[in-house]
């Protein structure tokens, strides 16, 4: 078996150098931008091994700015070469070379590669490096002890110089030396290569096992009403379009002919006929498709007069969904987009697969694969593209998140359109825009967040200062054997106006959380409503005030804290950019919270240390936290924290 390994393209479209792009054995994903020349790769790499009979053309397809320079020398017989590929042989197929060619001797390691070139005239050329010295010594070893054997072989410095000496010494054609010499010269003329032996290999072991590239677009999907006459005549005279191609493999799918649908069975014949494909379709395509498992697939044939060219005339193929849910029908093309291109690409995959006459010969390129899909759906799909990578190779663009593995993030291509470079691929996700990368960026993200809630137990919190300070306090009280935070996690949303979000989005999960947020004035509108609308329950909902002796109107997490800890943290944190100013504690207004205290007084001492104003509390809490332990610490702002943590014990 020959593995696909690298791919590189020249003056294609949008092309100039892709440079040479590592394709994985499994699953390749190109990520980039619209228009950045996603598509132009793969149709570079379907036209140079296809399935069909697509080929380049140099009109439409060399680079539009280069093509007028570059026709003369087309014309001229002068060639650009537009792809490289390069394949490693499987150990299975090298093991069966060595084994057939050369007597067992393990010439062809396993892992070698060749490389198969193409040009924009669609010629091809191959580049398989073959150790002659190695490989003449191995089929020296075959012949035994033969007479004149290693007179032959002694100095030659190819198999074309061994064959002409066995030819000059005149044996007998029936010996065994003169039928190794007829055998690999009427190889030699047959494979017309340069060194027999190369040409052998190359002819009837590497190109048999040369896969074919399936490309699959929108433009294949499946119509909701074929004409069957219609559709028989473009068959009959090799005119099939890509929804033809499509059509075919529905009926291909369902183990039917258009000849059979065609025939004049009887109305009792023809509808059993297709309750049956109905049923054989439905169970394949919803193996697959899990976001409504109410559908049905239905089949009906008649003819209307009174429909448009072509569906006037002759037989029609009827493709409904049926919703038993809400028990109606609806023709084929009035369901979801997501849908229609799910069905199709199932369709045409294992029509395709099944005309290929192969199983392992194939490479899938797939240009935007389920972009009408919903998140979860395309969660499905990319689960199939793995089911299907056992088998296949595949190629796919995309610039959604969710069609992103988070876990195989090395199997991701950065595909961007430079202004001087053209096309270009690379694997260095440091080195791309942050345009090209947000996909990646977002798959990241997604699969950050949802490994945040593991935990039964969550506290759903603003920031990362509340973060580092109730870690902090949580772990002193749990080392002097009081309560702690637990098995607990601590959730940072970016702000009490996340909070909210958070918990309708979480709660639906059935997760245990608490919310512990700051309090400024009155209680937060966003909260109080989901409270009332029983998202999550009132005493799960708690502020920094609860735990504070006089009950304050507002407070956050740094109100719990000794002031002239936090003052001095303040101080040393930005010494330089206070240039000699000391913050004091007398010098602090009187409103109730320390941040809006340090806040004015950073106001009223025009200073300026966050373009937006205030400072950086996170900061500030890395500084404080030394002068947080039970030998500096009082009784009461202990036991604040103590209250803090028994309460959230009691209520998750």
């Amino acid at each position: 078996m020959l593995k696909l390994v690298k791919a590189h393209v020249w003056k294609y479209k949008s092309i100039d150098d892709s440079t040479p792009v590592a394709i994985a054995d499994d699953v390749t994903v190109l990520v980039g931008k619209n228009e950045s020349g996603k598509t132009a790769f793969l149709e570079a790499l379907h036209k140079a091994l296809p399935l069909g009979g697509e080929r380049y053309n140099y009109v439409a397809d060399y680079p539009r700015k280069d093509v007028v320079r570059y026709r003369q020398q087309h014309e001229a017989g002068s060639h650009h070469r537009v792809v490289q590929l390069t394949f490693r042989i499987g150990d299975e197929l090298a093991d069966k070379i060595n084994a057939e060619v050369f007597g067992g001797a393990a010439i062809i390691a396993a892992g070698s590669t060749l490389t198969r070139d193409s040009t924009m005239a669609n010629t091809h050329t191959i580049g398989f490096d073959l150790d002659e010295t190695a490989a003449l010594a191995a089929l020296q070893r075959t012949l035994g002890d033969l007479e004149h054997k290693d007179e032959v072989f002694s100095g030659a410095a190819s198999l074309a110089d061994v064959l002409t000496r066995i030819e000059d010494f005149d044996l007998a054609a029936d010996s065994k030396l003169a039928t190794f010499a007829a055998l690999w010269r009427e190889r030699s003329i047959e494979n017309n290569f340069r060194e027999p032996v190369s040409g052998h290999i190359w002819k009837n072991y590497l190109y048999l096992a040369m896969p074919k590239f399936l490309y699959f677009d929108d433009y294949k999907l499946l119509e909701g009403k074929i004409n069957l006459p219609t559709l028989q005549q473009r068959e009959a005279a090799n005119q099939l379009n890509e929804a033809d191609e499509t059509a075919q493999g529905l009926l291909q799918l369902a183990g039917t002919t258009l000849q059979e649908l065609m025939s004049d069975d009887g109305y009792e014949t023809a509808k059993v006929k297709l309750e049956a494909i109905g049923l054989n379709i439905t169970q394949k395509v919803f193996d697959f498709w899990k976001q409504n498992q109410d559908l049905d697939v239905e089949f009906d044939l008649k003819t209307d007069s009174k429909d448009v060219v072509p569906f006037n005339s002759g037989v029609n193929l009827y493709v409904r969904i049926k919703n038993r849910r809400h028990g109606v029908t609806l023709p084929f093309n009035q369901r979801s987009k997501g849908f229609i291109w799910f069905f199709s690409f199932l369709v045409w995959f294992d029509a395709v697969k099944s005309r290929a006459a192969t199983e392992d010969a194939l490479i899938l390129l797939l240009d935007e694969p389920g972009l009408n899909l919903h998140a979860l759906a395309q969660a499905d799909f990319l689960t199939y593209i793995r089911t299907l990578s056992g088998q296949h190779q595949i190629i796919y663009t995309t610039h959604s998140p969710f069609m992103v593995d988070s876990a195989s993030l090395d199997d991701v291509r950065v595909v961007e359109d430079r202004v001087k470079d053209g096309t270009t691929i690379t694997r260095d996700l440091a080195g791309s825009s942050d345009d090209s990368v947000f996909p990646l960026q977002a798959a990241l993200g997604y699969s950050i967040a949802q490994n945040l809630f593991i935990a039964n137990k969550n506290i759903l919190i603003e920031g990362p200062a509340d973060l580092i300070l109730l870690q902090h306090m949580g772990g002193l009280l749990e080392a002097s054997g009081k309560h702690g935070l637990g098995d607990a996690i601590l959730v940072p949303v970016g702000g009490l106006d996340k909070l909210a979000t958070f918990v309708a989005l979480l709660g639906s999960n059935k997760l245990k959380l608490v919310v512990l947020h700051d309090r400024a004035g009155s209680p937060n509108q966003k909260l109080q409503d989901l409270v009332r609308q029983k998202l999550i329950e009132r005493k799960r909902v708690l502020d920094f005030s609860m735990f504070l002796e006089s009950a304050p109107a507002e407070a956050d997490i740094e109100d719990l804290l000794p002031p002239d800890a936090y003052i001095a943290a303040f101080n040393q944190t930005y010494a330089k950019e206070l240039n000699g100013v000391t913050l004091t504690a007398a010098a602090l207004g009187a409103q109730p919270r320390m941040i809006e205290r340090i806040n004015h007084w950073l106001k009223t001492k025009n200073i300026t240390l966050l373009k937006d104003g205030g400072f950086n509390h996170y900061r500030v809490a890395q500084a404080v936290l030394p002068a947080l332990t039970t030998a500096t610490l009082k009784p009461d702002e202990l036991t604040r924290f103590e209250r803090l943590f028994s309460k959230i014990g009691e209520v998750l």
